[in-house]
């Protein structure tokens, strides 16, 4: 068993979750992120419903989303997390089809001195998915296709998992017993 914990940031950073949904049967997606301090508490979040290629392009997405919204706020400092190995190994190559994606946010990270970007287990990332989840399937009339939808204060469909993390509570991911 592997245990898996969401963990706080050291207390001069602030961590940001991010995740993206990807429905291939209409290429609708949603992106989701969250932004919090040093103690664990919300300091904000978004939502957003987007029309995308693949998975892959949610993701990146998510990530453009979460630093525009860091920028705008003029946070620095930051700890950015995803559960896609596949963002990670493709922020650092040139992949042609989201180029612009990765330009915008490797600049973006520059300017806000952030940390390189970490993989977590996707049980770390509960949060970013759920809303991420809720971008891709809202149908509030209200939440703009490829314009974030800001939370100032958490929203009730994610306060169960805040807790969860907050409290630092623990998952167990069965791991696969490897034979020779």
């Amino acid at each position: 068993m592997i245990v898996v914990q969401w963990h706080r940031p050291s207390v001069s950073f602030i961590k940001l979750n991010i995740d993206g949904s990807f429905d291939p049967n209409t290429n609708n997606g949603g992106t989701g992120g969250v932004m919090r301090n040093h103690i664990g508490d919300w300091i904000t979040g978004f939502t957003c419903k987007v029309r995308a290629k693949n998975a892959h392009h949610t993701e990146s997405l998510a990530l453009l989303h979460v630093l525009n919204l860091a920028k705008s706020k003029n946070m620095k400092c930051l700890m950015v997390e995803t559960d896609s190995q596949v963002l990670l190994n493709s922020l650092n190559s040139n992949n042609s089809l989201l180029s612009h994606i990765y330009s915008d946010c490797r600049s973006l990270l520059l300017q806000m001195e952030s940390q390189p970007l970490k993989h977590v287990p996707r049980e770390d990332n509960r949060v970013a998915d759920i809303l991420a989840v809720h971008g891709r399937k809202s149908m509030d009339p209200g939440l703009d296709r490829n314009q974030p939808y800001i939370f100032y204060t958490s929203p009730s469909f994610v306060t169960k998992e805040l807790d969860r993390d907050s409290m630092g509570t623990v998952t167990y991911r069965p791991v696969p017993l490897l034979y020779d």
